[in-house]
């Protein structure tokens, strides 16, 4: 492979996806998610400030720094508005780019002229490949960079935590769109039509956000794991409060007509079966969660801009601060398989499109 004719391939490719009306049409699509989000992200976010300054006079600084549920707010929750609608019309979009990629030049004869002149085929697969990425990558700093001139001109400026957050979510939204456009490159050099390959892509997405859903869901987890354990012979009593605080909560376990020691016993036994009930049903979706590009980018947004939702996280019986770069990285670290797995899937993908095309027959 000769870098001056993948340099050559890759530019033609992303100058035609940035002049193509499908990309300005996705563009724009992208650009009105992010008006979308940053209006209603805005809106709650000065809403949340008001509320937290009002609670700073009420209790005091040194007080609310020691109630780790209340923190301050953050305009991160715009862009988690846009990681739900991304998550769906991302996918679309990666597959409308890719999709005909190599059986629009089968279906114009022009893949066989192009592979009479002194090119190799690598070159053609690779730079197709980078030239649609690059016009990915295009498409996500303008949305990005957008919703950073919005959020400034709203008199909301991030700090640096914050501005980390929002280039880590920009990035994760360039692999969840790369990986369905990898997956539409892949059949559309195993198919012969550009139809042929949009429905099959289109099967596959459509396949595995449903089996995800089917699977983790409650009757999904029942299914394949069984009901959930019970304590026999236990009588719960719960309490209801309404009113603008309602809560419902155990308010006490009947252990009448038991044994001495026989209801600590049948806790431990509740315990230790719930322990490894919870156990399997977290392996289960973490593994169909794996899978789903568009489910493993939600899971990872949902850790990167929503700090001020799970404001701690309760590890090992202790409280663990969601605030500040090292706990960033601390949390994106628990999630090393969800990362592995949205890098392997448009790696994965792409290299068996590039073994199916160098070693296709080209008549």
């Amino acid at each position: 492979m000769r870098t001056e004719g993948l340099r050559v391939i890759a530019g033609k490719e992303f100058h035609d996806h940035v002049r193509s009306r499908r990309f300005l049409s996705l563009l724009g699509i992208m650009l009105v998610i992010a008006a979308v989000g940053l209006a209603s992200g805005t809106v709650q976010y000065h809403k949340d400030l008001n509320n937290y300054n009002q609670a700073r006079v009420a209790v005091g600084d040194d007080e609310l720094a020691q109630t780790p549920l209340i923190t301050k707010p953050s305009p991160l929750f715009a862009f988690y508005e846009m990681a739900l609608l991304l998550s769906s019309l991302g996918a679309v979009t990666g597959i409308a780019m890719g999709f005909d990629l190599v059986t629009r030049e089968k279906e114009s004869k022009s893949l066989k002229i192009l592979l009479s002149h002194p090119i190799y085929r690598d070159e053609v697969i690779t730079g197709k490949a980078l030239g649609g990425a690059a016009a990915i990558a295009l498409a996500i700093l303008l949305f990005v960079g957008v919703s950073f001139a919005v959020l400034l001109a709203s008199g909301v400026v991030p700090d640096l935590d914050e501005s980390i957050r929002i280039l880590i979510f920009g990035l994760l939204s360039f692999l969840m769109i790369v990986s369905f456009f990898a997956l539409a490159l892949f059949f559309s050099t195993v198919t012969k039509t550009s139809g042929s390959a949009l429905v099959s892509t289109l099967i596959v997405f459509i396949t595995l956000s449903s089996a995800t859903y089917l699977a983790t869901s409650s009757a999904g987890i029942t299914l394949l794991i069984g009901d959930p354990p019970e304590m026999s012979g236990i009588e719960y009593q719960y309490s209801f409060m309404t009113g603008p605080n309602s809560e419902t909560g155990i308010m006490g376990i009947s252990d009448e007509g038991m044994a001495p020691g026989e209801f600590e016993e049948r806790m431990e036994e509740y315990e230790i079966e719930s322990k490894a009930y919870q156990g399997k049903r977290q392996a289960i979706e973490d593994m169909f969660n794996l899978i789903s590009p568009d489910r493993n980018y939600q899971e990872l947004t949902f850790a990167v801009v929503r700090p001020g939702l799970v404001a701690a996280t309760l590890a090992d019986g202790e409280i663990v601060s969601e605030d500040g770069l090292s706990a960033l990285f601390t949390l994106l670290g628990s999630l090393a398989s969800n990362i592995v797995a949205i890098l392997v899937f448009p790696a994965a993908f792409f290299g068996l499109s590039w073994i199916r095309f160098v070693r296709e027959d080209i008549r």
